[in-house]
């Protein structure tokens, strides 16, 4: 760019620059034919923004002095990005980044190919290519009139690619409409659905995240009317919740006892077993807990007693402890019966008062098993209570 010196001629001076209270000439270019196109304003405030000399050449809005670009052209090219894009060198005023793309060192885009540091073609249209002017025709995509870029891995590009990131292959869209972003072997198996496979490197995966069962690496299909295939779904009626085990109960009906599967007495409100019995846990397990606690009505250490029968001995052990069990309840029942006959008709009360304090009437026999089985229950508390 050329321009003249200062001048002190008229101010309606036709080529003078139209900056208030500046005086100086028009800056002017020279075309291939060396005709001269002058700016509006003088060299200090004609912004370095040039067009095709059929549109003007010269920018129409002038730069502050200090800057080499009108506000307008100072602007990061990046839609709604006010940053001026300014040298990063200290001090520096001046553009610093390509030119051709107008915009700051923060939205600045690079040639994506690996060791290239050349700017991103951008299109006649504006859009901003991945790949810079020299890489642009060698890694395009192979789909008719697509300019994006292909990367080395695959023949398309991200928009025509499977969604799969390991899969080179085209998505189905390309074939089918509305085929979705996947290729063939990626696609979800659930008809009329379009989204990926949830696990692309497990063979057994053919569904998609919306399809496919919540529990922990299962890829079974999920249920229609829960979130879990029909495996992990609790089996109790109406319940959508997550089995504790496959084919089992979820946590609210599953038996109270870990790694028990089997669904607690309360989960059935139609059954009549386990009446009186801890309704938290299965049938098996409230039973023998109610052995347990009658065995602790007399005193008996029973995990005392499986540590010194062993591991062998358990079936031993819970004879012992059924006899013993079945013993006691004997003398209850037997001691209800005499406490009934006790107020039976008040003619014989006399009598009744006289067989509480000397035994009833038990026989000999019946008084020397009573005493056996207390002398046994007091062993037993001896040795291993």
């Amino acid at each position: 760019m050329l321009w003249s010196d200062y001048s002190d001629g008229l101010v309606d001076d036709g080529r003078k620059c139209q900056v208030v209270s500046c005086h100086k000439k028009h800056a002017y270019s020279k075309n291939e034919s060396g005709q001269r196109i002058y700016s509006k304003y003088c060299s200090d405030h004609t912004c370095a923004k040039t067009y095709p000399e059929e549109d003007g050449y010269h920018c129409m809005t002038p730069r502050n002095r200090g800057e080499r670009y009108c506000p307008e052209h100072l602007k990061c090219g990046e839609p709604g990005c006010e940053a001026m894009d300014r040298c990063s060198a200290r001090d520096c005023r001046l553009r610093a980044s390509d030119k051709q793309q107008r915009r700051c060192a923060s939205h600045f885009m690079a040639c994506t190919i690996p060791s290239c540091t050349r700017p991103a073609h951008l299109h006649r249209s504006g859009r901003l290519d991945l790949v810079c002017v020299v890489h642009y025709d060698t890694h395009r995509c192979l789909i008719a009139d697509c300019t994006r870029w292909a990367s080395s891995s695959t023949p398309y590009c991200p928009s025509h690619k499977c969604a799969v990131s390991d899969c080179a292959a085209a998505r189905r869209s390309l074939s089918v409409p509305n085929g979705g972003d996947a290729c063939l072997k990626h696609l979800c198996s659930t008809t009329y659905c379009t989204s990926p496979v949830l696990y692309p490197s497990r063979a057994r995966s053919v569904h998609c995240a919306l399809h496919t069962c919540k529990t922990m690496s299962c890829t079974n299909q999920r249920s229609a009317s829960s979130d879990f295939c029909l495996s992990h779904t609790c089996l109790t009626p109406r319940c959508r919740a997550e089995a504790r085990f496959a084919g089992s109960h979820c946590e609210r009906h599953v038996c109270v006892v870990a790694a028990c599967a089997n669904p607690r007495l309360s989960a059935v409100p139609s059954s009549t077993l386990g009446v009186g019995l801890d309704r938290e846990r299965c049938a098996a397990h409230a039973s023998r807990r109610d052995r347990r606690a009658a065995s602790l009505d007399v005193g008996l250490n029973w995990e005392g007693l499986s540590g010194r029968f062993g591991v062998g001995g358990e079936r031993r052990m819970g004879r012992e402890r059924n006899r013993l069990s079945d013993d006691l309840e004997g003398l209850r029942r037997r001691e209800r019966e005499l406490e009934a006959e006790r107020w039976w008709g008040a003619d014989r009360s006399r009598e009744l008062e006289g067989e509480r304090v000397t035994g009833g009437d038990l026989t000999e026999t019946e008084r020397e098993k009573i005493e056996r089985i207390q002398r046994d229950l007091d062993l037993w508390k001896w040795r291993y209570a």
